[in-house]
């Protein structure tokens, strides 16, 4: 298994693209041969879902398969493989890993799964001895030098977008006898016993030019969201934009993917969700863009354009409260919005500025109530126990969960992502981030040891509050009426008792429990050991 994180040591590196525009590296030539596999590594389900792996879900690895659709596009011979499907073990993954002869392999690494990706690494190199393994995704690209020490089975890091990057590299490794590494932006390699870290490549300017049919060739069956996540089944996840202005401090969109923020033209976004109910079968989305309404205008046309298509679909989104009002919430659900995912953080107008949100709370409240006027569900995430609160403030939030009143809620105790401010903020505080904490720790569902410690309440007292915060939120019989109000059919009462299940379990110990007060653990399954 990896060694625990040096915290002292680590270094990460934002995205700085230089300017935005069309990708002037455009190949004439014809595709190589070579054989190309795009792999969600192997892990249990604790690493994804810990406590809650029961009633775990499943969405599709956008980042992978937007590669997988691009490099299917230009005619590359490339597979996919979820090892979450297929009842994979670490021997059936060998023997397919075998069967396939992969010259290069790719793998996405986030941060909770980073040391099951480093695993995963090995095993390809023991039954690939000479394939290319090349990381991509969040972890790799915040964290380039310490991610190729930690896994010294990784030959290439493609940063932040990956389709024009990962392509070159393809070309030049098939190309050339001697290939030149410095040239491709973008990249991180080897030279010798050093790690370079090449310059940044453009972002894409016009994501129309990206192949429509999002999901390609690929059977989407098998992926059924947490209950969280959906209105209805199938529901399949769908972005219309990339890139994002806010400096949330415990968010690193804007570091992967750039400040500035660029869409898909509306009438493309449409055909994508036609081809999503018409060729897969969908009957619900989740626009699983940061925030789906951050520029008004563009989501009216969306909208407006949605409706007369009568597409006939319900969806969800992510977006902030200080980006809707009630003439947009009400287009919003005629064209079929059934929930929105708020991050509210906190009801403490001094966390909010701890955490960059730019917003106020009493922006908070207003675009909830305009939502519950709008007819339209709430599920609200909060973070309590931020750097500079006391025991206090942490109530504080919790009372102002419970007076927002919507039907689903969910709390965290911060996670300080490397590469985020956040990170930043947690070591300045005065606070711990543990120094035995590894990347599978990193987790944000279970937290019987948290990776950060707030100095004024402690880590016992973190847990309490935790844990008192689903109970005293799901006690309050203003979010009961408003959940058993939202229930129109048969599927919506399911998906309350699966999301009461849920709770049950996240908590530990069952509605007695939950009434007792949660006095039971959970832990998760360690990440696999390396030898």
């Amino acid at each position: 298994m990896p060694a625990a994180v040096r915290h002292d040591e680590l270094e990460t590196i934002s995205v700085k693209p230089t300017l935005i525009g069309r990708e002037p590296y455009l190949p004439s030539e014809p595709p190589p041969k070579t054989r190309i596999l795009l792999l969600e590594p192997f892990y249990p389900a604790e690493a994804k879902w810990g406590s809650l792996k029961t009633e775990q879900g499943f969405l599709p690895p956008i980042g992978l398969i937007s590669m997988y659709s691009w490099l299917r596009w230009k005619g590359f011979d490339v597979s996919f493989q979820d090892t979450q499907f297929g009842q994979f073990t670490e021997t059936s993954l060998r023997e397919y890993l075998r069967r396939g002869r992969y010259e290069i392999v790719g793998i996405p690494v986030f941060t909770p799964t980073a040391d099951y990706c480093f695993w995963t690494a090995k095993l390809c190199r023991e039954v690939l001895p000479d394939c290319k393994i090349v990381f991509g995704n969040i972890h790799a690209s915040s964290t380039p030098k310490l991610t190729m020490e930690q896994c010294p089975e990784c030959d290439f890091i493609v940063r932040h977008e990956g389709e024009y990057t990962f392509e070159e590299l393809i070309r030049v490794l098939a190309r050339d006898a001697t290939p030149d590494f410095a040239a491709i932006r973008g990249l991180v390699w080897r030279r010798g016993g050093e790690v370079v870290v090449n310059q940044d490549r453009p972002l894409i300017g016009d994501l129309d030019t990206l192949p429509s049919g999002f999901y390609s060739d690929l059977e989407l069956a098998a992926y059924v969201p947490h209950v969280t996540q959906y209105s209805v089944l199938p529901n399949y996840p769908l972005i219309t934009q990339r890139g994002c202005p806010y400096p949330c401090s415990y968010c690193e969109a804007s570091n992967i993917l750039g400040k500035k923020q660029r869409v898909y033209s509306p009438a493309r976004v449409v055909e994508e969700l036609k081809i999503l109910k018409e060729k897969k079968g969908a009957r619900g989305i989740y626009f699983q863009d940061s925030t789906f309404t951050m520029n008004r205008k563009y989501t009216v046309e969306l909208l407006g354009l949605m409706i007369k298509e009568k597409l006939d679909l319900l969806w969800t989104c992510n977006t902030r409260t200080d980006r809707v009002d009630p003439e947009l919430l009400a287009m919003m659900r005629e064209a079929g919005c059934r929930t929105i995912f708020y991050g509210i953080e906190s009801g403490n107008p001094e966390s909010l500025k701890i955490i960059h949100k730019q917003c106020t709370v009493e922006q908070q409240t207003r675009g909830a109530l305009w939502t519950h006027e709008a007819g339209i569900k709430m599920l609200c995430n909060y973070i309590i126990c931020l750097p500079g609160e006391d025991e206090k403030m942490v109530e504080n939030t919790i009372r102002y969960a419970r007076s927002l009143k919507s039907q689903m809620a969910l709390f965290y105790l911060p996670v300080p992502f490397p590469g985020s401010a956040l990170y930043e903020e947690c070591r300045k505080d005065g606070g711990l981030i543990r120094p035995d904490a590894r990347w599978s720790d990193y987790l944000s569902i279970d937290f019987d040891n948290p990776v950060y410690v707030n100095p004024k309440i402690g880590k016992e007292r973190m847990k309490y509050w935790y844990r008192r915060a689903f109970r005293d939120y799901y006690l309050t019989p203003g979010v009961w009426w408003a959940n058993l109000r939202s229930v129109r059919s048969a599927h919506d009462a399911r998906r309350l008792m699966r999301g009461g299940r849920a709770l049950s379990i996240l908590l530990g110990s069952g509605l007695r429990g939950l009434l007792k007060g949660f006095n039971r653990g959970y832990h998760g399954q360690a990440a696999p050991v390396i030898d």
